[in-house]
Formats: structure tokens, sequence, C-alpha cells
């Protein structure tokens, strides 16, 4: 197995968790864990190409640098900065200040979260 492809087996694994936890009602690991799907993707994407990623978990950084191989990926910008918000706030209680203005995600936030972690995934793949 190629070095990308036991990170988007991770992400696959970490998608399905996820909707696990979306269905037993558990958002904020559910949005978490679709942050993680959505880094180690990108992560994977760049070693598939080639090419090396930096040790940070920010995925508008990661979409940055696979933008610049696929410029397409663009779109998925908006997106992502939400995802950001997910890495930290929804781990600790008494993370960053403000980090989520409504305090724990719901059902929304998780849909959406597992909507982009889901077509990140797939966008990832089709470009591989």
């Amino acid at each position: 197995m190629q070095p990308h492809e036991h990170w988007l087996a991770r992400a696959e694994e970490d998608l399905s968790f996820a909707q696990l936890g979306f269905r037993e009602k558990y958002f904020s690991q559910a949005c978490f864990l679709s942050q993680q799907v959505v880094e180690k993707s990108l992560k994977g994407f760049l070693l598939a190409k080639g090419r090396s990623y930096p040790r940070l978990h920010k995925v508008i950084e990661l979409a940055k640098l696979c933008i610049e191989i696929a410029a397409d990926l663009e779109a998925l910008k908006d997106d992502l900065k939400l995802i950001d918000e997910f890495y930290i706030p929804t781990r600790y209680p008494d993370a960053i200040p403000g980090g989520l203005a409504e305090g724990l995600p719901g059902a929304g936030e998780a849909k959406s979260a597992l909507e982009t972690a889901a077509t990140v995934l797939q966008l990832v793949r089709s470009r591989i």
C-alpha cells in the first residue's frame, strides 16, 4: 500500500465513524471526525502528487497547497473554514474562548461537516 493510501484509508474509517456518531447524536464527535477526514484526505492527496505536507492541522492551509496542484479544489475553501473551527473546540471544554459562537455544534453543523468531509474525500479520490 502506498503512503497516500494509508491516509485515505484512515479518512474513510473516520468518515464511517463520524456518520455513526451523527446517527447516535454525538454531534461534536461527528464534527471533529469530519475535520479529521478532510485533513487526512488532503494530506493523502499531497502525498499522492509527490508532495510533502506540513505538520499542521489547519485544513485551510493544507487546501492552499492542494489548490496549487488542482485549482478546482478552490471551490471548497468556504466549507473548509467551518471545518477548521471544529478541531479544538469540539474536544476541549476550555478551548479557545469564542471558538464556536453558539457553543457546541448541533445537528445542522454536524450534517454540514459530514457532507463536506464526504465531498472532499470523494474529490481527492477522483484526482488521484
